[in-house]
């Protein structure tokens, strides 16, 4: 079962690519339903490795295995505590999602697969965080959700709060992250 770990990250990223591709062709209810169904169907393969996360399941994407206990490569780990943070993380973007259908008036710029493109990156990003299984992944999980949660919060470019806010937040966090 631990072949499946990749999946957490994989489907959601796979179908951010898919509605950023074809966001534009696709009428706005089917790139928020192809969103949803992306979240959902991540959920529930969260729910069904956490049911199955004793012992702890480890793979390494790509093939790369420790040589003499040093490797390079991802390694996911599917324990307890990080499945069931997928599994939160994954509801939790499948009910942003399903709120934002009445959030938003229309689209921006008339590309309706952008918004949920950008909840599914967030959400591998979070389920990628969630399994990581050394600093150095971690760190580049928490990358990704940093660039997406910028790229969120100034969403609706046309709108000058908008930037505003994701400048500060760049700024701030960028701050944050620097040491005295």
């Amino acid at each position: 079962m631990h072949h499946l770990l990749p999946l957490l990250v994989a489907v959601p990223l796979l179908g951010a690519a898919l509605l950023a591709a074809g966001g534009r062709r696709v009428p706005r209810a089917v790139a928020e339903s192809a969103g949803c169904a992306v979240s959902a169907a991540t959920a529930a393969l969260a729910v069904v490795l956490l049911l199955d996360s004793s012992p702890p399941q480890v793979e390494w994407v790509g093939g790369w295995v420790p040589v003499r206990g040093e490797s390079v490569g991802i390694v996911l780990v599917g324990d307890g505590p990080g499945l069931g943070m997928a599994a939160l993380a994954s509801t939790l973007t499948l009910a942003a999602l399903v709120y934002s259908w009445h959030y938003f008036e229309e689209p921006p710029r008339g590309h309706p697969g952008s918004f949920p493109a950008l909840l599914l990156l967030f959400q591998a990003g979070m389920c990628g965080f969630a399994m990581a299984g050394d600093l150095f992944n971690a760190f580049v999980w928490f990358e990704l959700m940093s660039v997406v949660a910028y790229a969120l919060t100034g969403h609706r470019v046309e709108e000058a709060r908008a930037v505003r806010g994701a400048l500060t937040f760049g700024v701030v966090n960028s701050l944050g992250g620097t040491r005295c």
